[in-house]
Formats: structure tokens, sequence, C-alpha cells
């Protein structure tokens, strides 16, 4: 395509170029009407503020040498946190099991 072809070209078109490709000329997506929209800034969700301890979720997993056994927990809205050893995650998990 010429540079005018290019300026002619219809609102609702794109040009896609990836490199060692030919150009992809396609429709463009309508952001406004997916599905999720809802769920962004724009569509009238809060923000999400990316880093906020508020949001954080740890899940803690320790494998039983002797059984292959996986036990997983999760620790919601985490404030502070401690390093745990071995010992101390078993007791943790022997405790929620009770």
């Amino acid at each position: 395509m010429t540079p005018d072809e290019i300026r002619m070209l219809d609102n609702k078109y794109a040009i896609l170029l990836i490199r060692g490709e030919t150009p992809i000329i396609d429709e463009k997506f309508n952001t406004f009407k997916h599905k999720n929209f809802k769920y962004t800034e724009d569509g009238g969700h809060k923000p999400y503020f990316h880093g906020n301890i508020n949001n954080a979720i740890a899940t803690i997993s320790k494998v039983d040498d002797n059984t292959k056994d996986i036990r997983e927990f999760k620790i919601k809205n985490i404030k502070d946190y401690d390093i745990l050893v071995d010992d101390e995650i078993d007791e943790y998990l022997e405790n929620e099991n009770k």
C-alpha cells in the first residue's frame, strides 16, 4: 500500500506489523464491549494498585520427603511476615488440621 492508501484506510481497520511477516489488516477490537470491561477503572471499577500489601496472599508448600506429600496453606491479608523453618511449618500445618 502507498502512504496515500494507508491514510485513506477506514478508521475501523488497523494494520498489524510483525517483523519478518507480511502486514495484516484487520478490524479494530472494541474494548468497551468486552465482557470484563466492567472490571477496569474506565468501566467503573476501583483502580488496582500493584504491590498493595492489603491484596497480598501467600502460599507456602512443603513436600514431605518420606511420602512425597505436598501440603499447602494460604495466608490472606499479610501485614508482616517471618521466614519459617521446616519444623515451624510442620507445627503450623498440624495446628491447622485440628
